[in-house]
């Protein structure tokens, strides 16, 4: 093992979401909540991550400015049976079919989307990951996505 060695596998790690309190309320990324790392300084390296805890916003105590993600994992996510975010016409979404982020916020700080539908767009939609589960045309169900593969 190499001595500058932080995480074999790179699956979990911290990441800063100082800049994306705006989703939730005004109180950052929640535990479970789907992000993409990476849009805001090159969209063709964009990550897509689940957050494993919530978010301390400076001024709160204790104050991190820090979230802990999985950039690898199948979780259960609520995903749009459709193919753009409003009104969008309706699309099957089947096993092993991508699933796109759309729409969103993009904050350009810290490099995060935030925010965004899990739907079937591939158009102007970002790669998340794969349906494990099928959802009828048109309607919106939480199935379970997997990220950080193909």
């Amino acid at each position: 093992m190499a001595l500058n060695e932080i995480d074999a596998r790179g699956e979990r790690f911290q990441i800063l979401a100082t800049g994306a309190t705006a989703a939730n309320s005004g109180v950052g990324p929640n535990s479970g909540d789907p992000l993409i790392l990476g849009l805001a300084h090159s969209p063709s390296a964009s990550l897509a991550v689940v957050c494993l805890t919530n978010y301390t916003p400076p001024g709160s105590l204790p104050a991190t400015g820090y979230v802990s993600v999985s950039a690898v994992g199948i979780y259960a996510l609520s995903v749009a049976a459709k193919t753009s975010i409003n009104p969008g016409n309706g699309v099957a979404i089947n096993p092993g079919d991508l699933v796109y982020a759309d729409g969103g916020m993009l904050d350009t700080t810290d490099g995060l989307l935030y925010g965004f539908t899990l739907n079937a767009n591939s158009t102007t939609g970002w790669k998340f990951g794969r349906a494990m589960d099928a959802i009828t045309s048109g309607q919106t169900a939480t199935i379970r996505v997997r990220i950080g593969g193909n």
